[in-house]
């Protein structure tokens, strides 16, 4: 297994434990990690995008 899968691997274990107030930490930590990591967010899957985008509307980062 690769850097980027186990990653992914991680996070979708954290987040079928997340609840309301884990979820921001959990994509915040993820986010932060993947683009030290990989330099950008791009080539995500699915899933995880649509994490990262719902934490990101939160943020009102993206509209």
């Amino acid at each position: 297994m690769n850097k980027k899968e186990s990653l992914i691997r991680s996070f979708q274990q954290e987040m079928k434990r997340a609840n309301q107030q884990t979820f921001p930490a959990y994509v915040d930590s993820f986010t932060n990690l993947w683009q030290y990591e990989f330099g950008t967010l791009d080539g995500l899957p699915k899933d995880i995008e649509q994490f990262v985008a719902s934490r990101a509307l939160e943020l009102e980062l993206m509209e």
